[in-house]
């Protein structure tokens, strides 16, 4: 069975979202326990900005030249920009929120954005290799 290679290149991205989704979960319960439980709203607030990371990163697979400032965009490159942009809402959340003992707002705030620019990254990478990008994801 032959997939169209968006197709592919978007079930990797999604389900490599979720698992990093996972893993920031996991983390960040590491100091906070209660993170952990899907009853919280910052669980679901980490896990789905983490799938709209692996989302954007799979759509955006269409652009090989940035689409305002014209240079090339390597998927490593397009990949960090999305996941940090995707998650400066979550990170900027995470200054008025309770932070753990002996751990500024400030370091939370910037550990979420290098996380999602780490997990951009990784996902475009991977995808790429996977599913492609440019051209033939369109046709």
């Amino acid at each position: 069975m032959n997939k169209h290679p968006a197709k592919k290149r978007f079930i990797i991205s999604m389900g490599l979202g979720s698992a990093f989704g996972l893993l920031c979960v996991h983390l960040a319960a590491h100091h906070q326990p209660e993170l952990a439980s899907p009853t919280h709203p910052i669980f679901w607030a980490i896990l789905t900005d983490r799938l709209l990371i692996g989302m954007t990163v799979a759509f955006a697979g269409v652009f090989t030249t940035h689409p305002i400032l014209g240079f090339a965009y390597r998927p490593w490159l397009r990949g960090a920009c999305l996941g940090a942009m995707v998650s400066l809402p979550l990170a900027s959340g995470a200054l008025n929120g309770p932070a753990p003992a002996n751990t500024p707002l400030w370091f939370i705030f910037a550990a979420t954005l290098f996380s999602g620019a780490i997990y951009g990254l990784i996902i475009d990478i991977i995808a790429t290799r996977s599913g492609g990008e440019g051209a033939s994801l369109l046709g």
